[in-house]
């Protein structure tokens, strides 16, 4: 006990000084048993840790390592977070917005999907609701959608996001990175990327089993497993299997079955070797493909999520396949490289139905559509980082090489299917759909490849920080007709720079200026469109940022002022999607974090955005972007009660304020405010910990839409109940 206790209140005052960094998570009572993925190893932050393309850090017989848990969170700004070709930084010495929600903050707010988990991150906007149709939840960062091919990733490795959601219980915690993504991790969209961190061996034994409920029916398991298989930790694994199954409040099916392996074997002191791999397949009935407003008709009517969109008979499989292995070696005690393989499968097929509304009150129109996407990624990183000293200036030098090639390959019979069949949603729901006669014939549709090398320096100078670096790519796309002839080919040789200036007012404020620029490949033309699947070349964006952070022992904030131009694409009135002109994307952003005292922690976030259209075609110069919210602002607390121990209580809620639907600015979507309440009760059961959970999602049954733009809608998610019950063996 005494031993606990001195162990309790060390880990207590390192976490209090705000230039140490730790990697600790939330939970309800502090605990010296090892339950994160690795030790932590307490340093400056000033001077980052060797880059580790995934999150497994090599042991130090010179440094000190303590390993905790803590009730609030650690400083959060002082975390250590991989950042592509950045190697791992803190966000506080990071000149640009990152943000890093845990497995614990996800499993706290019961969350089912990436809309859940940004939900409370200003400048992140839900753009799907996976629940209402089967093309996945998504968000957009800064107003601009994430590009499907580039933008989200894997420990730090490009997957194809096609309309799928990945489901949360096997990772460790999910990042977003606005803004410098050119640079980390080469073409991708500009907004941002989202990267997910998968579960990481532990040195110590575990085993935790899980089980949940969602509304209407729908089931959960996990069991997570893990430890050293030898005395001596060279051999550190986890396991994680979850499942999902049942029926939706939408009156559709569902069932997720995933499976994440990873290990890191010391082979050496300085010598590692790390195998990831993750497996996910998912069976979607009863689930619309698209759902879109007509051209000429005005604000559809909100409706509830449960409102059955989809055919009875359509059906939806998602298979993907991931791994990726490597080596980390730390060949001096200031140099290290790192070499790291990556290979993605996805194999989805999707005959099932498209709805075009046809009246604001519900009337629509609704077809047979079918589609199917095989896509394959192949990715090699290869880096080298370290410092040195020249005179009083100290470098933190990073240099690599990234080879990535993404094979795509399409139905040349997806599309809407005739006839045609006309409803009320309200009264009727849609029976065409391609699931009994499905025949797909698939074609190359797009072949991309990158090859990419990158350099930057980071020169510190008292409290000035000076980061310089650059990243050239080689960018090869070809498009190909269904017939197999190849229609367009897109030569790219890009130099996309990044220069920021950071100062310390003091140890707990830093300041900075960034700008960066950004490449990402051109659009594709949505199921709506009349020229469905016509490809477009590359878009070029800058982006400037101005920021400030501040890390204190009870609270924390950050503010920045952001500037964008990049390439536009909308859908113009003869219902084309078309790729031409200019948009500027210009906002501030502001979070913070405060420990009123030691049971009651606060949370809040704004963000003001001013996206329009600067150049464009005669009738949409100056309009608003489509469905990017000018406002939006959150809040949530946690209070744990004093007088019933193991017993804690959070509410939140998101507002985002109306949008456009279109290009032309013809059509608002209203503006709408989501709140949400859970609670958690901790104790023991003998020698294992138990965690009982229950929350509500939008408490009030709000009706909302969604949309990605194009005149795409899915209504939001109706009142959800969750619960869910942890169990440590």
């Amino acid at each position: 006990m005494f031993i606990m206790k001195r162990l309790s209140l060390r880990a207590f005052l390192l976490i209090s000084l705000p230039d140490l960094s730790m990697a600790a998570t939330v939970d309800q009572d502090v605990r010296t048993q090892n339950r994160v993925h690795h030790k932590t190893t307490v340093q400056p932050a000033a001077n980052p840790p060797m880059y580790r393309p995934a999150p497994h850090d090599l042991n130090s017989s010179t440094q000190e390592s303590v390993t905790v848990h803590v009730t609030r969170q650690a400083p959060k700004l002082a975390r250590k977070v991989p950042l592509g070709a950045f190697g791992t930084r803190s966000e506080f010495d990071t000149p640009f917005s990152v943000s890093t929600i845990s497995a614990d903050r996800i499993e706290q707010m019961q969350a089912t999907d990436i809309n859940d988990v940004m939900r409370y991150e200003p400048g992140v906007q839900a753009n799907s609701n996976g629940s209402s149709t089967a093309s996945g939840s998504s968000v957009r960062v800064r107003g601009l959608n994430l590009d499907w091919t580039n933008g989200y990733k894997i420990d730090g490795l490009a997957i194809p996001y096609w309309y799928i959601d990945l489901p949360l219980a096997n990772f460790d915690h999910v990042q977003v990175v606005k803004g410098a993504s050119a640079f980390m991790y080469g073409f991708g969209s500009p907004g941002g990327v989202l990267d997910y961190q998968l579960k990481a061996p532990v040195e110590e034994r575990k085993l935790t089993l899980e089980a949940g409920y969602r509304s209407d029916a729908v089931f959960r398991q996990m069991l997570d497993a893990g430890g050293s298989l030898d005395k001596n930790h060279r051999v550190q694994t986890r396991f994680v299997f979850a499942s999902e199954v049942g029926n939706q409040v939408n009156d559709s099916f569902l069932r997720n079955l995933s499976l994440s392996f990873t290990t890191n074997v010391r082979i050496t002191n300085t010598l590692h070797w790390h195998f990831n791999s993750f497996y996910l397949n998912t069976l979607q009935k009863g689930m619309v493909n698209t759902i879109a407003s007509a051209n000429g008709v005005g604000a559809v009517e909100t409706m509830s999520g449960r409102e059955a969109f989809g055919a009875a008979d359509s059906w939806k499989t998602n298979d993907m396949k991931r791994f990726s292995t490597g080596f980390d070696w730390d060949f001096s005690k200031k140099w290290s490289a790192h070499l790291t393989y990556g290979y993605t499968h996805l194999d989805e097929k999707f005959p099932s139905n498209q709805v075009t509304f046809t009246g604001t009150n519900g009337d629509y129109r609704s077809q047979a559509f079918e589609m199917v996407r095989v896509l394959t990624y192949h990715q090699v990183d290869a880096t080298t980082q370290g410092h040195f000293e020249t005179g009083p200036l100290h470098h933190d030098v990073i240099a690599g090489v990234t080879w990535l090639r993404q094979m795509f390959d399409a139905d040349a019979n997806s599309g809407a299917k005739t006839p045609v069949e006309y409803g009320n949603i309200f009264v009727d729901r849609p029976t065409l759909t391609s699931a009994s006669n499905f025949n797909p014939r698939m074609y190359r549709y797009i072949d991309y490849q990158q090859v990419a090398p990158f350099w930057s320096d980071t020169i510190t100078f008292h409290r000035w920080s000076l980061m310089a670096g650059g990243r050239y790519t080689n960018y090869l796309e070809n498009d190909f007709s269904t017939s197999g002839t190849q229609t367009a080919a897109h030569r790219n040789n890009p130099v996309t720079p990044l220069v920021s200036l950071s100062y310390k007012v003091t140890p707990e404020i830093n300041t900075y200026f960034s700008w960066v620029q950004a490449m990402q490949s051109g659009g594709q033309a949505g199921a709506s469109n009349v020229n469905y699947m016509q490809v477009f070349g590359p878009i070029r964006s800058d982006e400037y940022e101005l920021g400030v952070k501040i890390q204190k022992k009870k609270w924390n904030g950050t503010l920045a002022v952001f500037r964008m131009d990049t390439g536009a694409a909308y859908t113009n009135a003869q219902n084309y999607y078309v790729q031409d002109g200019l948009s500027r994307y210009q906002g501030v952003e502001a979070a913070g974090s405060w420990l009123v005292t030691r049971d009651l922690n606060v949370n809040g976030s704004i963000a003001y955005l001013d996206a329009r259209y600067v150049q464009a075609a005669a009738g949409y110069h100056n309009h608003k972007l489509e469905a990017v919210a000018p406002f939006q602002a959150s809040f949530n607390t946690e209070y744990r009660l004093k007088y019933i121990k193991g017993l804690s209580v959070n509410a939140g809620f998101n507002y985002v304020s109306r949008s456009w639907l279109d290009a032309a600015n013809t059509v608002r979507l209203p503006s709408y405010i989501v709140g949400n309440i859970g609670a958690a009760y901790s104790t023991k059961i003998g020698s294992h910990h138990v965690v009982l959970r229950a929350a509500v999602e939008n408490i009030g049954n709000v009706r909302y839409w969604l949309s990605r733009g194009n005149r795409n809608l899915f209504p939001g998610a109706p009142r959800t109940v969750s619960l869910n019950a942890r169990f440590d063996l």
